[in-house]
């Protein structure tokens, strides 16, 4: 998101469109010192080969590595 205002119309649009639900959960990131160099699709093949080996059942703490993979992506693409 660009700003707090951004947000709140995404966050319409996500309701408007019928998917914001009572089971919805929202995350917050706060991230320091990424570094901008290493190139994403390296980063990401080596967060999944991390995962792969440390999950239990292709899950870390309930969530899935396509979703931990998916919320990755989406900090790099919108802070690098």
């Amino acid at each position: 998101f660009i700003n707090g205002i951004d947000f709140v119309r995404q966050i319409e649009n996500y309701r408007n469109s019928g998917r914001l639900l009572p089971t919805t959960l929202f995350v917050t990131f706060d991230i320091t010192n990424l570094y901008t160099m290493i190139p994403r699709h390296g980063a990401i093949a080596a967060l999944q080969k991390f995962l792969s080996k440390h999950a239990d059942n292709r899950r870390i703490h309930g969530m899935t590595i396509d979703t931990i993979t998916r919320l990755a992506r989406l900090v790099l693409d919108t802070n690098c």
